[in-house]
């Protein structure tokens, strides 16, 4: 059975590199839909060889999850929570860039200064303590892989990030992670996180009430406002700070956005 499932995957990495280094030419909509639907035969028809999945040794099934990301990707996209890119507020896509990875858009799946800098830490310490993860990575372990703290999970992360990156934009990426990171209080992803804490949809979020939002990722539970508002205030301002910073907003919004009174779903204000 092993030898089997070495073959198999061995043809589906060569399937997925021939499909990358195939030149793209316009194709009409049904000779694509064709050539989806052969693709898709043959990949069920290697399946139909092996035992489940989740009968695989692990190696084995990283590797198929690497070349085949959209297994999980697309059903997180049919969602009906799911907000796409255009529908998020720009104040939310750059609140959480700035306290998260402010260099999201400039470096690639992985930061080197932020390994180099866990690396320090890990080595000093003797022992993964932190992970200078970039949006990617976390999304990558949030979905794909556990949170367990070990060298060879984070080198699993490693290449699913770079894969990631191979197949989806920034955006695509920055718009997943918004929509399947945790924020406490029950809330995954963005549009349950605007309903939980302020009855509203995610287009409808206030700069203050993003970075409330951007400030659970960190601790979502020990900073959920309707539990903590006061340890989540400070994060917020710790937001609007980094914001400022980076060069995302000015002073006035900042200091505007830090004063305005948030409103919560329970009633409460912070």
């Amino acid at each position: 059975m092993f030898k089997t499932i070495i073959l198999v995957v061995i043809i589906f990495i060569g399937m997925a590199v021939y499909d990358s280094n195939t030149p793209s030419q316009p194709r009409q909509g049904t000779e694509n839909k064709i050539e989806q639907h052969e693709k898709s035969a043959v990949k069920a028809l290697l399946l139909s060889i092996l035992p489940p999945q989740e009968e695989w040794p692990s190696p084995l099934q990283k590797i198929y999850l690497t070349f085949n990301m959209e297994e999980v990707i697309d059903p997180i996209r049919e969602s009906p929570d799911w907000t796409p890119f255009p529908a998020i507020p720009k104040d939310m896509r750059q609140a959480i860039i700035a306290i998260e990875d402010h260099g999201f858009y400039e470096h690639g799946a992985i930061a080197a200064a932020g390994v180099l800098r866990a690396a320090l830490v890990n080595i000093s310490a003797g022992e993964v303590l932190q992970g200078g993860s970039t949006l990617t990575q976390q999304f990558v372990k949030n979905v794909f892989l556990t949170h367990e703290q070990s060298m060879e999970r984070k080198i699993e992360e490693a290449i699913l990030s770079l894969m990631l990156e191979e197949k989806y934009s920034k955006d695509e990426i920055l718009a997943l992670y918004l929509n399947t990171t945790y924020f406490g209080a029950g809330a995954n992803g963005l549009s349950q996180a605007a309903k939980t804490y302020f009855g509203k949809s995610p287009q409808a979020l206030t700069l203050a009430e993003a970075a409330v939002i951007a400030a659970l990722p960190y601790a979502p539970s020990a900073l959920n406002p309707l539990e903590n508002p006061e340890g989540c205030k400070k994060r917020q301002l710790l937001v609007l700070q980094s914001m400022q910073k980076y060069g995302f907003i000015d002073q006035d919004r900042a200091a505007q956005a830090a004063a305005e009174p948030i409103f919560l779903a329970n009633g409460t204000t912070m």
